[in-house]
């Protein structure tokens, strides 16, 4: 079968940060879409990934041959609700733990090989020849999504690539569409329990190449963690083939100076076949440079993607239907077998990725990557970058947080408790840190601590809150850090750390600036 794989790997963090760049080169994307860097996350927290198929030989019935493929299974939609509002309909259960705090961000994905609606097939001479019925609807990118204990929603999301203008990919014209559905999450009464995506297009019967389709949702929150966690997440669309291999750098992260580096990745791919070998996933070993190929009890170093929902070694049974064979849909949770800290060392600051096949081609769609990082790091991600100024990821106050021993101000499962800030003198840790930490060059301001309340990527957002400021009887004022454009907001620069550190505890004692950190510059 030719394949058409789409790739997703998912990891933990957050923090809003700079894009960062993929080696990949342009003859990849002749018929497909560049991959582009949607969030990067520095957390306390961790990722859940659920998701099901939407095609398979029976609209309820498990499918559990191994030894078949979609190209030759007579595709129907998966309706499990058969209700009158939808044409197909899968459900996945979303699992959080008891300590889980708050949804920090919440991406669903859905993709499908889709040329016409209804295909069928007769042999002629040895091979196959393919006819299509019905017109192929021009509208993919909108669905309804079904939370626990709700009622169907239309969500409309955007088409990150469509097979069907490309002559290369118009004989099975795959595509996937994305939706950022973090608010819909936040406003749910109840965010664990059974999820169900439906109205997803794809074609019936037989393809050429076979059809498959299915639904993914990716989900970041918060939850008290030893060390914090870096992620970062792309999409796109590139065909992978035997030419060459793509390759996928990652670098905005430090991992943790001592003991074992662990990391993490997702990867949901859009018809990698059970019976089909040939394709691999592998990440570069620090110590000598070469390529690791990863596999684990239910996934093969030369045949990773194989119609199958896992967790690592275990596949995913909480679903409706709980397919074995999933018929040209998967999805992976992995974790990187990083025995002696082989594959990540301590302190490391990058890493590549590597996908390529032997035969099959496939499409990467999404891709990201997971570690814990070092706690100085961190604190330096959060001193320097306020939540307020991403421009690329969906950051709240309360996630991005220096000090995670301390209770946070909220709580989703009772009464929000009252703010209380405990403030930390001159012989405390945090003071330490800012005496003796690098100090940041920013050109074009005089140097010393600056007692920050806010950082802004709009400078119409900056003025408003410095004119808040000033109005409450503050000596308020502004500066843009040219690295980046974003507008700091100050309510002090000071020669010495003491005054700064003191006056910055003095305020985040009241709830409106608890986010207040001291920034030092040009001083070294």
């Amino acid at each position: 079968m030719k394949r058409v794989l789409g790739l997703l790997f998912c990891v933990i963090g957050l923090s809003p940060v700079n894009a960062q760049q993929t080696t990949q080169k342009d003859s990849l994307f002749t018929d497909g879409v560049a991959f582009k860097a949607q969030n990067e996350f520095y957390i306390f927290g961790d990722v859940a990934v659920i998701g099901n198929n939407i095609l398979s030989d029976d609209d309820k019935d498990a499918f559990n041959n191994m030894l078949v493929n979609n190209d030759d299974t007579k595709m129907r939609y998966v309706d499990i609700d058969r209700n009158t509002e939808t044409f197909n309909s899968s459900q996945a259960t979303l699992k959080l733990p008891n300590n889980f705090k708050k949804i920090a961000y919440a991406g669903l994905y859905w993709t499908a090989t889709y040329a016409y609606e209804k295909g069928s097939r007769k042999a002629q001479k040895g091979n196959y020849i393919y006819k299509g019925n019905g017109e192929r609807s021009e509208i993919i990118n909108q669905v309804k999504f079904k939370l626990p204990n709700q009622t169907y929603q239309d969500i409309k999301g955007e088409v990150i690539y469509d097979g069907a203008s490309n002559k290369t990919h118009a004989i099975n014209s795959p595509y996937v569409c994305y939706a950022n559905v973090t608010n819909v999450l936040k406003q749910s009464d109840q965010v664990p329990g059974d999820y169900i995506v439906a109205n997803i297009k794809a074609t019936e019967g037989y393809l050429s190449g076979g059809s498959a389709g299915g639904w993914m949702l990716y989900v970041i929150y918060q939850a008290p963690t030893d060390n914090p966690k870096y992620i970062s997440t792309y999409h796109g669309f590139a065909l992978i083939n035997k030419e060459e291999p793509l390759d996928i750098n990652f670098n905005n992260f430090k991992s943790v100076e001592k003991g074992d580096v662990k990391t993490k990745v997702v990867l949901s791919a859009l018809e990698g076949d059970a019976a089909l070998e040939g394709d691999q996933f592998a990440i570069i070993k620090q110590q000598d440079g070469s390529f690791q190929s990863l596999s684990n009890g239910a996934r093969y170093q030369q045949n990773f993607f194989n119609s199958s929902i896992t967790n690592n070694s275990i596949k995913n049974r909480d679903r409706y239907p709980n397919s074995e064979n999933t018929l040209g849909f998967d999805i992976a949770t992995l974790d990187i077998p990083n025995y002696n800290n082989s594959i990540i060392n301590n302190s490391t600051s990058q890493t590549t990725l590597r996908l390529k096949t032997q035969s099959d081609r496939f499409y990467l769609y999404f891709t990201a990557f997971q570690t814990e990082i070092a706690q100085t790091y961190f604190d330096d991600i959060v001193q320097e970058n306020n939540p307020n100024a991403s421009k690329n990821a969906s950051v709240s106050p309360e996630i991005v947080r220096s000090q995670p021993e301390s209770n946070p101000s909220y709580n989703t499962k009772k009464k929000r408790k009252p703010y209380k800030y405990n403030k930390r003198g001159l012989s405390s840790k945090a003071y330490k840190y800012l005496k003796n930490k690098k100090s940041t060059i920013i050109s074009g301001i005089e140097g010393g601590y600056y007692v920050v309340t806010g950082v802004f990527s709009e400078a119409i957002l900056a003025g408003k809150w410095t004119s808040n400021l000033i109005k409450k009887g503050f000596k308020a004022n502004a500066f843009i850090n040219p690295k980046n454009s974003w507008n700091y907001v100050y309510l002090l620069r000071s020669d010495s750390a003491e005054e700064a550190f003191n006056y910055a505890e003095d305020l985040k004692t009241n709830y409106r600036y608890r986010d207040t950190w001291v920034l030092k510059a040009n001083l070294d």
